[in-house]
């Protein structure tokens, strides 16, 4: 079972500090003493031959809302963010009575104006039907207009205009998240600049976070929990940096750290079954038999940039790869994310430093503060 604590409302973060940089930060070494400072700090807390990979995924406007009625679009069934009008979507929605019964919904915006209809599809229990004018802008274009901040639903606030800017990285580039890599909410050109000053190197990936990151477990047995897959994108310089840097690999977020880790399992199946799989299975660690060297992966892997889907589950138990060092937020009870955490660190440190971070007064979630966690003390 994963580990579970009583989360107070209160804790929850409902607005980000400002700056963002003056977010908490609580470092975990083990056996070492918890200690913290601020995030503007970070580079005190990293060693010189730090590699530093981020998410640049960009949240979507991708909540449409009239009232009590609105749809979350998840997941395209035909269509795309970057695609002309006359789309088919699935979608988080309320009220399910409204949308069952074919349920029609238009905003208009000039020189916007998006229908959105319930429509019946073969293989899902409902879908969504998507049209608008101008007909040739993408999607995410016309999101920008009509849509709102796809905040998480502990967040009991309606979306503001500052939420627009707050609820991305400042390093945001490719639009494809319906939640955000909330590690990387508190980094700020300030904070790059020491890390400049100090040497340390920091690159990107790409994984656009879906629906699943808010799908707690509800089975007592984690293993039976279903994985959501998720498109990423590593550049073939990451590539190149992964395969020849010799220090500590920090991974800023969850997210971060799934991509990086499938890298790994991408490689080794390239190498056990001469091709790429279509997906990174979720238990690939405990069903691929006699996994190879971790060079022998990453080689794998190639030169040319890497396009690809994951469903990598990381519970206690695996086998981490690559990441020594991540960066991440405080997360909700019995969810996945915890469990990543806590597989990482181990059950006994994430106590510590959850029950350090409940008595001093760390905010919580997405818009709360944040922790640098480490495998091995540097």
């Amino acid at each position: 079972m994963l580990w579970e604590y009583d989360l107070p409302p209160e804790r929850i973060a409902e607005w980000p500090v400002e700056p963002r940089h003056n977010a908490r930060l609580l470092i975990y070494q083990p056996a070492r003493t918890l200690h913290e400072d601020i995030f503007l700090n970070l580079d005190r807390h990293l060693p010189e031959n730090t590699l530093l990979l981020y998410n640049d995924s960009q949240v979507v406007f991708a909540r449409l809302r009239q009232g009590r009625r609105e749809v979350l679009l998840t997941e395209p069934v035909a269509g795309g963010w970057h695609l002309p009008s006359g789309q088919i979507w699935q979608g988080l929605y309320r009220p399910g009575r409204f949308w069952r019964k074919g349920g029609t919904l238009t905003w208009e915006k000039p020189p916007v104006r998006l229908t959105i209809q319930a429509a019946a599809h073969p293989e899902l229990s409902l879908a969504f039907r998507l049209e608008w004018e101008p007909a040739a802008w993408p999607l995410v274009q016309v999101l920008n207009e009509v849509g709102e901040v796809p905040l998480p639903p502990y967040i009991r606030r309606a979306a503001s205009e500052a939420d627009k800017t707050r609820y991305q990285t400042v390093y945001a580039h490719t639009p494809g998240s319906i939640a955000a890599p909330t590690a990387g909410l508190h980094f700020t050109e300030a904070v790059f600049a020491r890390l400049t000053e100090k040497g340390i190197r920091r690159l990107p990936i790409t994984l656009h976070v879906g629906a699943g990151t808010f799908l707690p477990l509800r089975s007592e047995n984690p293993f039976a929990h279903e994985m959501h897959a998720e498109t990423f994108s590593v550049r073939a310089e990451t590539l190149t940096a992964l395969r020849t840097h010799t220090g500590p690999i920090v991974c800023v977020g969850t997210t971060t750290c799934r991509t990086v880790e499938s890298l790994y399992w991408l490689g080794a199946y390239r190498l056990w079954q001469g091709a790429f799989p279509t997906e990174v299975p979720p238990f690939c660690w405990r069903e691929l038999e006699a996994p190879p060297p971790l060079t022998d992966a990453l080689d794998a892997l190639g030169s040319d940039p890497i396009h690809s889907r994951t469903r990598l589950y990381i519970l206690p138990g695996y086998p981490f790869a690559l990441t020594q060092g991540l960066i991440t937020n405080f997360h909700q009870p019995r969810s996945t994310l915890i469990g990543l955490v806590q597989a990482f660190i181990g059950e006994e440190a994430i106590r510590a430093v959850y029950t350090y971070a409940l008595e001093h007064g760390f905010r919580f979630l997405s818009y709360g503060d944040t922790s640098l966690l480490w495998r091995k003390a540097f």
